[in-house]
């Protein structure tokens, strides 16, 4: 198919259905046993990650408090990156694979939480740009390494791995702020915390699945063609962001109710790609055994 108006169709798809991808590309259906070597490095990030966390919580003497608290935070995103797990159903991705992305999202917050930015508006904007193409360079390297591209052939897996990006940084993101911030710690703030962060989940689900949308419905991975629909899940970012920061001066009753509300609306957006991929997944023909096969390690 040519890439007529790539620009236009990436805002549009955030609010109307595109035309099926009836066909997907050749470049979906990628055929090879290949083994993929690469899961043990980062799998090895994960580790580390998780024994930053237990070795942190054995290291605070209020360390089974901080670790009630962070289950409360972390479960409402938890719920919601369960939903799009069970959503794709008819072909889970490697557990390995998907273990490790969420633990390379872990890490770039890490990253960000150790590099200092000036306490001005337009650096905590900045910030925020930076940490989101980050998020869109690793699934672009994913999508376009030969190895773990080959999991990345139907918009529900970028939305998958997208989601998991978006879990790791959610869980460092709210361990960091419970376990080093235990004195401003209270119900309000970490039904805040809890709400905010879930919906952080949404922006790199959606930049995945525009990424392998473009891959399935043309062809091949061009960095412009992928940045057509990461900028307009960007713009939501900073929208997002931006009423965050105008509604901290609200009670907490006005300021839930607006966050809750944008929510939503992200919520949609995300729901509604989901099933349109779904729906596209049907037409490849995964109800019958016809669709593409991932071949990336074992499941």
């Amino acid at each position: 198919m040519p890439r007529r108006n790539l620009w236009i169709e990436g805002f549009s798809t955030l609010f109307i259905r595109p035309d099926p991808v009836i066909t997907p590309t050749d470049e979906v259906y990628q055929t090879g046993g290949i083994q993929q070597k690469s899961r043990y490095p980062l799998s090895f990030i994960t580790i580390g990650v998780i024994l930053f966390i237990v070795l942190s919580i054995l290291f605070l003497q209020t360390s089974l408090l901080i670790l009630g608290l962070f289950t409360f935070s972390i479960f409402p995103t938890l719920i919601l990156f369960s939903w799009i797990l069970k959503t794709d159903r008819y072909e889970p991705e490697p557990k390995s694979l998907l273990v490790s992305t969420i633990g390379i999202g872990g890490c770039i917050a890490a990253l960000y939480s150790i590099v200092r930015f000036p306490p001005t508006l337009p650096y905590y904007f900045l910030k925020i740009l930076l940490i989101e193409f980050t998020f869109f360079l690793v699934l672009f390297g994913l999508d376009s390494n030969r190895l773990s591209g080959r999991e990345f052939n139907d918009h529900m897996d970028g939305v998958v791995y997208g989601a998991s990006l978006g879990l790791g940084y959610v869980a460092y993101t709210n361990f960091v702020t419970l376990a080093f911030l235990p004195e401003i710690v209270n119900t309000t703030m970490l039904v805040l915390l809890s709400l905010e962060n879930m919906f952080l989940l949404t922006f790199p689900a959606m930049t995945g699945w525009w990424i392998v949308y473009v891959k399935a419905k043309y062809t091949s991975i061009s960095f412009l063609d992928l940045l057509a629909g990461f900028i307009p899940a960007i713009i939501l970012k900073v929208i997002y962001e931006a009423v965050l920061s105008i509604t901290l001066l609200l009670s907490i009753i006005p300021r839930l109710t607006i966050i809750i509300s944008i929510g939503i609306i992200l919520l949609t957006i995300l729901v509604r790609r989901v099933y349109w991929a779904l729906e596209d997944e049907r037409l490849w023909g995964y109800l019958t055994g016809r669709a593409p096969t991932e071949v990336v390690g074992k499941k």
